[in-house]
């Protein structure tokens, strides 16, 4: 009996771990990675930082760009969603700041040293490997996967426009086989 749970127990763990990719796990962690922006503003702001910083958004595409490349992803495509999220994310920022002239914000964020730009990292490694695992198994996105992608971006202060700019950049990224 003993033996027949664990056999039955790594089972389950092989089936999980080589699960196929969904594209709402994707999309749910493309939307966890912008619940951060809110943080990031609150830092900035208190900082006296702005919220445009070329440097650090060449960096951060040029390793999402390498790191697309080594999971047979086209690094131009991936850099075309990654300038998306990044323009997106700021004008989250913007739209929070804009709140704040009026109101305050009653909290202090986490450090964006420390805690922010770790899990940023964490995340934009997590969507580049679910990108490929993603188009790796289906080829591509499609209009069809737009509803879905609407229903996971939750994030405060993302617009519409927004959402659609994301989404026509992931329908760029394609399958190299």
């Amino acid at each position: 009996m003993r033996k027949l749970i664990t056999l039955l127990c790594f089972t389950f763990i092989s089936m999980t771990a080589h699960a196929s990719p969904t594209s709402q796990d994707l999309f749910n962690t493309i939307n966890q990675r912008l619940s951060y922006m809110e943080d990031v503003a609150l830092f900035k702001a208190l900082n006296h930082k702005a919220i445009e910083d070329s440097a650090r958004e060449v960096m951060v595409v040029d390793k999402a760009k390498a790191a697309a490349a080594e999971k047979g992803l086209k690094p131009e495509q991936v850099e075309s969603f990654f300038k998306a999220q990044i323009a997106v994310a700021k004008a989250i920022q913007y739209r929070h700041r804009a709140d704040w002239l009026s109101q305050p914000a009653e909290r202090h964020p986490r450090d964006l040293q420390t805690k922010i730009r770790p899990a940023l990292i964490t995340l934009g490694a997590k969507i580049t490997q679910q990108l490929a695992d993603y188009v790796k198994e289906n080829g591509e996105f499609t209009p069809d996967d737009f509803d879905t992608f609407n229903s996971a971006i939750t994030v405060k202060y993302v617009t519409a426009r927004d959402k659609q700019m994301l989404f026509l950049s992931l329908m760029e990224i394609k399958n190299n086989s």
